[in-house]
């Protein structure tokens, strides 16, 4: 089963997190379990989505782009390379 974490920490919240917490939670994903989470350490980098077991970090996650996820990564089991924090992922 997948996990995926949504920061609500407060940069992540000041930049949208909830918003991004909203689409996701609304989303129906037959082994996707959608979670909030504390700090990742990434402040700044917000909003952070990460999904487990696959360890994909996503970062300045906007509405358009938590779609992208939801369509191509959770969906389509295709990770979105050009999305991934460049710090956490090679390009």
């Amino acid at each position: 089963m997948r996990q995926v974490f949504i920061c609500q920490h407060r940069t992540c919240t000041k930049d949208g997190a909830t918003k991004i917490w909203e689409i996701f939670k609304h989303q129906e994903i037959s082994n996707v379990a959608i979670k909030t989470c504390g700090c990742m350490g990434l402040c700044g980098s917000g909003p952070m989505v990460v999904i487990r077991p696959d360890n994909v970090y996503y970062w300045h996650v906007t509405p358009q782009k938590a779609h992208a996820i939801i369509e191509m990564h959770l969906l389509g089991d295709t990770p979105i390379q050009s999305m991934m924090h460049p710090r956490l992922h090679q390009q």
